[in-house]
């Protein structure tokens, strides 16, 4: 979204400038006629006036800067402090300076008379959808700082949910990238050595050992082409997992290993449970709802199936029969939606699934983790054994010839 600094003079020809976030040129220049000012100068900034506008220089606003900011927002709504005191407050204390402009923004506009949820609406991505939606559904009942208070709790889960998995994450990366060190030593430096040393002895080497030197040679000549196509790969996989071809074949490809497989499903069922349980208890209708979990999910698979679920929804068949035809989800939630839907505290009922499944999704991670370690070491062995073997067995050759001489 374009951002904008400007100057505008009122009516008694005082002026007063600022920045802000908006879709175009002419959506600002309404807001000013509406709001009875007339603009003096407004320009748009760019690259190459402000290098916080290329996207790789934005520092991104992430899971725990938004509970710290619905945490925050909470208390201050709860101890009586009004919409634009709680966010002039919060844009002096906000630390990230991408979510800081953006609460400058918000309270600039509030102070316009914009209503809190058309201005978040604004800024897709920093506010997630479920996000959104609660905070319009808390501004229609009047409780909007009950939903800050959820929200808050909401990402302090998903928060604490996504440091297990990077503290389950942070040994076998560690292993990951010392085997890929000791191979990379062994080819530039290592095998070389061993090349002249074999070289010099004026022998055939086999097939295997000069493959071998081949490999080293290239990669000692050519590192620089490798590192380019290491870094093209990076950049190209992560440019296909923004299209919706690419993530799709990503998340199938994903689902084909057995052990990450229920590792994903998992963790989606738990990341349903939570964001379906909290938007029915701020009393999000349930279609709504399931178009904003929907989005949460994050995975093209399920989001196919979540698509066909709502179909069967809308057409009057219940929670519990749509998500049972998904043929996704493990038995145990559709079992607990079923008591849920029957006892009338489905909200209830999907915040305890949510637990649950939260649980068993750090189990679960811890156990993939666990399995990878082994194979990563198994790797770096077999690598390593290839290597010495296709190098040390002309040069036992040799030896063995000279003492038979």
């Amino acid at each position: 979204m374009p951002v904008y600094t400007y100057k505008v003079k009122n009516s008694e020809g005082e002026i007063f400038s600022g920045e802000t976030k908006v879709n175009s040129k002419e959506v600002l220049l309404d807001l000013f006629n509406k709001h009875g000012y007339k603009p003096v100068e407004i320009i748009e900034k760019t690259f190459v006036t402000d290098v916080s506008q290329i996207s790789i220089f934005r520092k991104k606003v992430k899971i725990a800067d938004l509970a710290q900011f619905c945490r925050q927002f909470s208390i201050m709504l709860e101890a009586g402090i009004s919409i634009a005191g709680a966010l002039d407050v919060l844009r002096d204390q906000t630390v990230n300076p991408t979510l800081k402009d953006c609460l400058n923004d918000i309270y600039n506009n509030i102070q316009k008379g914009i209503s809190l949820s058309s201005v978040m609406h604004s800024f897709p991505d920093i506010f997630p959808p479920i996000l959104l939606s609660m905070v319009e559904a808390g501004e229609v009942s009047g409780q909007l700082d009950r939903v800050f208070t959820r929200m808050a709790e909401h990402f302090e889960k998903e928060h604490k949910q996504m440091q297990k998995l990077k503290a389950a994450m942070t040994y076998p990366i560690i292993v990951f990238v010392i085997a890929v060190l000791v191979v990379v030593i062994m080819v530039v430096k290592v095998i070389p050595t061993f090349g002249e040393a074999l070289l010099g002895m004026n022998v055939e080497l086999p097939k295997l050992t000069q493959i071998m030197l081949n490999m080293s040679n290239f990669f000692t000549t050519y590192w620089y082409l490798v590192l380019f196509a290491l870094v093209v790969l990076i950049i190209g996989i992560k440019m296909m997992s923004k299209t919706d071809k690419g993530k799709n074949l990503l998340d199938k490809i994903m689902l084909k290993f057995p052990i990450v497989t229920d590792v994903i499903k998992t963790m989606m069922t738990a990341r349903l449970s939570r964001a379906l349980g909290t938007l029915l208890s701020s009393g999000v209708l349930m279609l709504e709802s399931l178009e904003i979990t929907r989005r949460v999910l994050n995975n093209s698979i399920l989001i196919e199936k979540m698509d066909k679920a709502i179909e069967s929804v809308k057409q009057g068949r219940s929670l519990t029969q749509s998500i049972t035809e998904m043929q996704y989800f493990p038995p145990l939630i559709v079992s607990m939606l079923k008591t849920g839907e029957e006892a009338g505290n489905l909200d209830e009922t999907l915040e305890k699934a949510a637990n649950f499944y939260e649980d068993q999704t750090g189990e679960k991670i811890q156990k993939l983790m666990t399995f990878i370690e082994p194979l990563i070491m198994i790797g770096l062995g077999g690598v390593v054994a290839f290597i010495i073997f296709s190098v040390l067995y002309p040069m036992l050759s040799v030896y063995q010839n000279i003492g038979n001489y």
